[in-house]
């Protein structure tokens, strides 16, 4: 279906001799009306589109029109017209609202390609029967099974069944049992834990690294490299070795590709995952523990194989003099986690790091320091903070924190980035072939004209914005943000600023040909540092390794524009099941807890109700739906929670109490969102009141 999509997308010739499916999948869309011909080829009317469903817990959809362009936005699909269609599903869909709406309406018009072979439901007493609601649009199945069978079953009861005749295929669990989170998660994007035996047996019959075996190799064992990693990692990607004197900075990345080959059942199974996925207590590896946690590991003490870029800087400015990718042995002096090496920067002492280390690391942070000075004339530096969670022997909630990015993050990251900035200017350097420059970039386009506009409308409204137009230039845009941050830091609105400045950006990609990276300022960029983890550096190291080498890739470069669209779209279900998750143990914990109040900011609205994210220990950052209740966002409120779906993992409930605001600029922005065109003698009146019932309101 990909390569048919990417045929279309050029223009089938009216004459063509297609393969059968592909004539089928043609007749069909002729029958729809959908095609049109231009210079004797079919390509698709404007007014429809061909793509990947998704499906929301709210019970709607959305259609991922494919190949994914720059810039276009998925067409929302509602419930009634989705035409059964399910997650995964490739359909045709039609265009229903006109360019003037916000949101691009859509229905289903045809299921071309049905990806889901099964869906998870939940067993439901209905009029004395049982049937099976499926999860996470809860569509009622008929279940292929006796009724007296089906009754003996506990309630809440998961099933895994065929979508077409209702037949169970599996029995999963149970929805009151902690564990059912984990591989609820994994079955709604059809991912499993274990691996396939052939891959397991290539994983186990690797053999450690001996010197005398690679002696092709550039020996690095010598230098005291380190890897600064979370304190519960297995997977060591990366390790680091500076050596001041002679401005040379060496980053080994694990050499990945010596050992999943292409097309080998390691490689199958590595493209089927492309990226590993990262729960509280366990992550689910994308390649069998014996290479993502032992050999391809840069383990303490351990020689590795390593693609080591080796970098020259200037002295004075830090600026890359000249840059070497070698096929490198390496052993790691010392395993550091980030608390230790953010105790040592702050304190100039440790008992723990081995002396080699420490002027090397002192060395190290003040060159980061100065990249991350340099880089930041030109990129964005927004207030990051990830979610912690952490869970009890049972699974189940124990607390939540969040995580800023520290010294330690940074020394690493901008070391991560220079290794990614040379990777990307290596796949634009000349070759013989026209393709020499295609590969995998990670791109992020500039923000829309429109998200720029509606961006410094809402800034202008929180105060944060003093002029009257928005920035027309991506210079002016730079200049612009740094503006906004500066005030918002003194306003007390750093994080709300940064995060509506995020919003109004695209989202990062994998493509086969570059456009740079706008929010890090980079005019090429690739991911080349994590291949234990992400399939998109595994097939990158090859691509370098070719050139370097001269030697060619079997159907690399036909099938790279394919392969990125397929990694991008993978990146962004696993960020998905990781949220699930996330959400499942919230859910889980408040219905233990239902009629308890807690403290919370409204962030959004949904369907007119207002989202509040909690802001208690240990539900920071679990979202609740207000129902028949009224609010603006960035409002502190209490909410009182009603009820609690664990199949969905929606938490409702009510407002019960408006915290008084002393912040100024919310107060204004607050009596700005609750008016409707007054004048301006009306606007302050109302501002007044708005402002007197705030402070008056008490808890009911």
């Amino acid at each position: 279906m990909t390569e048919f999509i990417y045929l279309l997308k050029e223009g089938i010739f009216t004459d063509s001799k297609l393969p059968s499916p592909f004539m089928d999948i043609l007749e069909t869309l002729k029958q729809f009306d959908a095609l049109t011909t231009k210079k004797q080829r079919y390509i698709l009317k404007k007014s429809y589109c061909i793509g990947k469903i998704e499906l929301t817990k709210e019970g709607y959809g959305f259609i991922t029109p494919l190949p994914k362009i720059h810039n276009q936005p998925d067409w929302l699909i509602e419930k009634k017209l989705l035409k059964n269609a399910n997650k995964g599903d490739i359909a045709l869909a039609q265009i229903l609202t006109k360019k003037s709406h916000k949101k691009t309406k859509a229905k289903v018009l045809t299921i071309l390609e049905s990806k889901e072979q099964n869906v998870i439901a939940y067993l439901e007493k209905y009029q004395l029967n049982c049937i099976a609601i499926s999860i996470p649009n809860e569509i009622s199945y008929k279940i292929k099974a006796p009724q007296k069978s089906l009754k003996t079953l506990p309630k809440g009861t998961l099933l895994k069944l065929n979508p077409k005749n209702g037949e169970i295929l599996e029995i999963l669990g149970t929805l009151d049992d902690p564990n059912i989170d984990e591989i609820l998660s994994l079955n709604l994007y059809q991912r499993q834990e274990s691996f396939s035996l052939q891959a397991e047996i290539q994983a186990q019959n690797t053999k450690e690294v001996k010197i005398k075996d690679f002696k092709e190799r550039i020996n690095l064992t010598h230098l005291p490299f380190c890897t600064i990693d979370p304190k519960n990692a297995k997977d060591h990607d990366d390790a680091i070795f500076y050596d001041s004197t002679s401005s040379l900075l060496y980053i080994a990345i694990a050499d990945v590709s010596h050992y999943v080959t292409p097309n080998s059942p390691l490689d199958i199974e590595a493209k089927n995952r492309s990226f590993s996925i990262y729960f509280p207590h366990k992550s689910i590896p994308m390649l069998p523990p014996a290479l993502s946690e032992n050999l391809c590991s840069l383990r303490e003490g351990k020689v590795r194989l390593a693609m080591t870029f080796k970098m020259r800087l200037h002295k004075r400015t830090k600026a890359i003099l000249h840059t070497e990718l070698l096929h490198a042995l390496i052993k790691v002096k010392q395993k550091l986690n980030y608390e230790e090496v953010d105790e040592f920067l702050q304190t100039k002492q440790s008992s723990v790091i081995k002396h080699p280390l420490k002027p090397m690391l002192l060395e190290l942070n003040a060159l980061a320091q100065t990249l991350r000075k340099k880089r930041l004339q030109i990129g964005f530096d927004f207030l990051g903070d990830s979610l912690e969670l952490e869970l009890d022997k049972n699974t189940e909630l124990k607390s939540a924190s969040l995580k800023f990015q520290t010294l330690s993050h940074q020394l690493v990251e901008e070391c991560m980035l220079l290794a990614n900035i040379q990777s990307a200017k290596m796949l634009q350097q000349k070759a013989s072939n026209k393709d020499s420059t295609l590969g995998i970039y990670r791109i992020h386009p500039k923000p829309k004209p429109q998200n720029i506009k509606a961006l410094f409308l809402e800034l202008k409204m929180l105060g944060l914005w003093k002029h009257n137009a928005a920035p027309k230039t991506i210079e002016s845009f730079h200049k612009a943000i740094l503006e906004v941050q500066k005030l918002s830091k003194k306003a007390k609105l750093a994080i709300e600023a940064d995060k509506l400045v995020i919003k109004s950006m695209e989202q990062a990609s994998y493509t086969s040909h570059n456009i740079g990276h706008f929010g890090l300022g980079f005019d090429a960029y690739s991911h080349f540092t994590s291949p234990i983890r992400r399939y998109s550096d595994l097939l990158l190291h090859r691509i370098l390794k070719e050139k370097i080498t001269l030697t060619q890739m079997p159907n690399s470069k036909e099938s790279l524009p394919i392969l990125c669209e397929d990694l991008s779209q993978k990146e962004r279900e696993v960020t998905k099941i990781e949220q699930d998750f996330q959400d499942r143990k919230f859910a889980r914990y408040l219905f233990k807890h239902i009629g308890q109040s807690y403290e919370g900011i409204i962030h959004s609205q949904n369907n007119q109700n207002p989202i509040v994210a909690l802001s208690s220990y240990p539900l920071i950052g679990a979202r609740v739906i207000s129902l028949k209740s009224c609010g603006t966002k960035y409002q502190r409120v209490r909410i009182q929670i009603l009820e609690v779906n664990l199949a969905t993992a929606k938490i409702y409930g009510k407002i019960i109490e408006y915290f008084n605001e002393d912040n100024k600029q919310l107060l204004n922005y607050f009596s700005q969102k609750t008016q409707k065109k007054p004048s301006k003698l009306k606007a302050k009146q109302k501002a007044k009141q708005f402002i007197k019932n705030i402070k008056t309101r008490k808890r009911k």
